[in-house]
């Protein structure tokens, strides 16, 4: 089965693009609510270790609650690094899955489409995009080493060329709800028009009434 790996940044730098709509205690209750929802969904599915990288014991308390693994970022160096964390605890030639932790409407036959093991004798990488086809939502690779992890912008390009660099074609997924990962008020905007259950869900309906007109008054617009 496959290991998964979500990282998560720091609470103190929790989703820094929202500051105009939400306070840094609002955006730390959001970023533990999706985390809480994925979380949710992917115990749902058959796979192997779960692993959360992260540096706050919130996040761990969370992640203890689905039995996954905690990998403690003692000094946090960033997405690729704390990623790398994650690798290290998964044996050498296991499949293994990384996902972001700010995609609460990803569904469970997505993940599962997505960390289907692959044969253990051939390589392979799966890949699912972000809304915006730049970055990557969800990394497939059939063995930790196949490349190198190489989150950011423009990502989803970046892993489609090392691919091909390593003579593999990379099998691209369509999943909506693994796509819509929340950095703005515009995808906060169309998270709160989306969900309908879930700790997120009632997140968001416990916002101050003022940030949640102000965000579908936003969308309406």
């Amino acid at each position: 089965m496959t290991e998964i790996i979500i990282p998560i940044k720091s609470l103190t730098l929790a989703k820094q693009r929202l500051a105009p709509v939400l306070t840094p205690s609002e955006r730390v209750g959001l970023v533990l609510a999706m985390l809480e929802d994925l979380l949710a969904t992917v115990v749902r599915i058959d796979h192997g270790k779960l692993w959360v990288v992260a540096s706050d014991d919130t996040v761990f308390d969370i992640a203890r609650k689905y039995n996954a693994r905690p990998v403690c970022e003692q000094q946090a160096k960033g997405y690729n690094e704390a990623v790398m964390l994650g690798l290290a605890e998964v044996s050498a030639n296991s499949n293994v899955t990384v996902l972001p932790g700010d995609i609460p409407l990803a569904t469970g036959p997505e993940i599962a489409a997505l960390t289907a093991p692959a044969a253990a004798d051939k390589r392979h990488i799966r890949l699912a995009a972000a809304r915006d086809l730049q970055g990557t939502n969800g990394l497939f690779l059939s063995q930790r080493d196949v490349i190198r992890p190489a989150f950011g912008p423009d990502s989803f390009s970046g892993y489609k060329y090392a691919s091909h660099a390593c003579g593999l074609r990379p099998q691209i997924l369509e999943a909506p709800g693994l796509a819509l990962d929340i950095d703005t008020s515009s995808d906060l905007h169309d998270l709160a028009m989306q969900t309908t259950c879930g700790a997120t869900h009632e997140f968001l309906g416990q916002l101050r009434g003022s940030v949640t007109s102000q965000l579908i008054d936003r969308g309406a617009a």
